[in-house]
C-alpha cells in the first residue's frame, strides 16, 4: 500500500474511442518509467461510443488508474472539475485525451511548482522557445488569436493562451478554486484562472509543444461564441472577489 501519490493526471473524455487508446499507451509508459508515483483519472462524460470500454482496459495495466463516469453529458469543464476534486496527488494536472500535448511535458514543467514556488502552471501555444514544436491549423490559430485578444482586453493582460489543455496545480489550490467554478463547458479555463488570480495564487505560463490531432470536439463557430460570452459572465459573476 502506497503512502502518497506524487502526481495526479486527469484526462477528460467524451467520444474519444479513436484517440484515447494511443494516448493512454504513451501516458502509462511514461508514468511507469518515472521515479514519481502517478495516479491516472479518466473522466468520461457519458460517451456514446466505446470510450469507456477502451479506457476500462487500463485499470489492469496501471495500478493507480481510475475511470469515473457521468450519468449525463455535462461538458469539459465539469469533467476536469470532477477529476481534480477526486485527485489525491501533491500536484494535479489535466491533459486532453487526444494526446496533442505529449506526456514528457509533465515533468519538464513540474519544477515551476515544485522548485520555483508557483501555484499553477499553464501551457501556452503562443509563447515560444527553441525546443518547442508546434503543429497547428491556421484557422484554429486565427480564431485563437481573436479570442485571446478579447480575453486579454477584458480579463487578463498577462496570460497569452488561456485555452491550452495542459495545466498543473499545487494540490492546495484545487478546492479553493474549483469549488467555485460553475462553467461546465470549454470556457471553464477562463473562470478558474480568473478565480486563481483574484485569490492571489502565483501563475506561470510557459511554452509547450503541441500537435494537431484530427477529431477535435470544439466547434470553432458556436463554441467560440459561447466562450466569448463566458468572458463577461466570469467578470460579472466573480466581481466581488476582485473588489
Amino acid at each position: 500500500m502506497i503512502n502518497s501519490i506524487d502526481v495526479s493526471v486527469i484526462i477528460p473524455a467524451y467520444n474519444e474511442e479513436n484517440r484515447i487508446g494511443p494516448f493512454l499507451d504513451k501516458l502509462v509508459t511514461y508514468c511507469s518509467n518515472s521515479r514519481l508515483t502517478y495516479e491516472l483519472i479518466v473522466v468520461d462524460d457519458c460517451s456514446t461510443d466505446d470510450t469507456v470500454g477502451i479506457t476500462a482496459q487500463y485499470e489492469n495495466k496501471f495500478e493507480y488508474f481510475h475511470l469515473l463516469r457521468s450519468e449525463r453529458n455535462r461538458g469539459k469543464g465539469y469533467r476536469v472539475k470532477k477529476g481534480l476534486l477526486k485527485a489525491e496527488g501533491d500536484f494535479c494536472l489535466f491533459m486532453d485525451a487526444d494526446g496533442s500535448v505529449e506526456p514528457d511535458e509533465i515533468e519538464k514543467n513540474l519544477d515551476c511548482i515544485r522548485r520555483d514556488g508557483y501555484d499553477i502552471f499553464i501551457g501556452s501555444r503562443v509563447l515560444r522557445d527553441s525546443d518547442q514544436v508546434l503543429d497547428t491549423r491556421w484557422y484554429r490559430e486565427f480564431m485563437g488569436t481573436i479570442f485571446n485578444f478579447f480575453v486579454r482586453l477584458f480579463l487578463f493582460r498577462d496570460i497569452c493562451d488561456t485555452q491550452c489543455g495542459f495545466k498543473i496545480f499545487r494540490r492546495e489550490v484545487i478546492k479553493p478554486v474549483f469549488s467555485l467554478v460553475q462553467i461546465d463547458g470549454f470556457g471553464f479555463d477562463l473562470e478558474l484562472l480568473y478565480l486563481a488570480q483574484m485569490k492571489g495564487y502565483r501563475i506561470k505560463e510557459g511554452p509547450v509543444s503541441w500537435h494537431h490531432v484530427d477529431g477535435a470536439k470544439v466547434n470553432l463557430l458556436w463554441d467560440s461564441i459561447g466562450m466569448f460570452f463566458n468572458i463577461f459572465q466570469v467578470r460579472s459573476r466573480h466581481r466581488r472577489i476582485s473588489e
